[in-house]
C-alpha cells in the first residue's frame, strides 16, 4: 500500500505527539453505541452476510480520517493511502484465526472475496501475521454481548495500529443500535479525530437502500 513520511516538527499536534509517545500506555479509546436501523433494513433486505457488511461500513469510516491511517513506523510517521483489515475468525474448536480483507474494492466484489477469505481463515488459518502490518485496522466483534465498554489487550512496546471492535446489536423503539469501540495511539489521534470515526460511521449506516 502506498504511504507517506508526515513530518512532525511543523506539525500543529508536534508537542502532542512527542507527549504521548513517551507514554507507556499511550492509548485513548472510547465506546458509543451508533444507531444502524437503516443499515440493519439494507442487510435484511439484501440478504447479505452481517458481519461482512458491517466490517465495509465500519472500515470505509474509519479510512475517511486521515489520522486514523497514521502510523509510527522506525521513529517516523507514515500515512497510509487506505488501511486493509486484519479481522478475528472463529474456529470450529473454539480458537480463532486472524484475516486479511480489503475493503477498498468496490462492495460486491469485497462480499465474493471476503466470504471466501474468512472460509479459509476458519479451517486453515492461525494467529502468525505472515505480511506487514503497519496499514491494518485490526477489527474483532463480540456478537454475544450489548456492552457498554470494552477493554482491550494491548502489545508492549505500543503498536500505532488503530482498534475496531463491535458487539451485539439490539433493538428498542423501533431502532437498532450497535456498541462500538475504537482505541486509538493518542499520539497520532485526539478526541476530535475519533469523533469523526463516529459520525461518518452514523453517516454511511443511515443511508437507506
Amino acid at each position: 500500500m502506498n504511504k507517506r513520511i508526515l513530518d512532525m516538527t511543523g506539525d500543529p499536534r508536534r508537542e502532542q505527539f512527542a507527549y504521548f509517545s513517551s507514554m507507556a500506555n499511550p492509548y485513548a479509546g472510547v465506546t458509543c453505541q451508533v444507531d444502524i436501523t437503516a443499515l440493519m433494513e439494507r442487510i435484511r433486505g439484501d440478504g447479505t452476510p452481517l458481519f461482512l457488511s458491517l466490517t465495509y461500513e465500519v472500515m470505509a469510516a474509519a479510512n475517511a480520517v486521515p489520522q486514523l491511517r497514521r502510523r509510527i513506523e522506525e521513529g517516523q510517521v507514515v500515512e497510509y493511502e487506505s488501511c486493509r483489515c486484519s479481522c478475528t475468525v472463529a474456529k470450529p474448536d473454539g480458537a480463532y484465526a486472524y484475516c486479511t480483507l480489503d475493503t477498498a474494492l468496490p462492495f460486491e466484489e469485497f462480499l465474493e472475496m471476503g466470504r471466501t477469505a474468512l472460509e479459509t481463515a476458519k479451517y486453515g488459518g492461525t494467529i502468525v501475521e505472515d505480511q506487514d502490518h503497519g496499514e491494518f485496522f485490526f477489527v474483532s466483534c463480540v456478537p454475544w454481548l450489548r456492552y457498554t465498554d470494552m477493554v482491550m489487550p494491548v502489545p508492549s512496546p505500543a503498536y500505532s495500529n488503530v482498534r475496531i471492535s463491535w458487539g451485539k446489536w439490539t433493538e428498542e423503539n423501533g431502532r437498532t443500535s450497535l456498541p462500538v469501540t475504537i482505541l486509538a495511539h493518542h499520539a497520532l489521534v485526539d478526541g476530535i479525530h475519533l469523533g469523526r470515526f463516529y459520525e461518518e460511521l452514523e453517516r454511511r449506516a443511515s443511508k437507506a437502500r
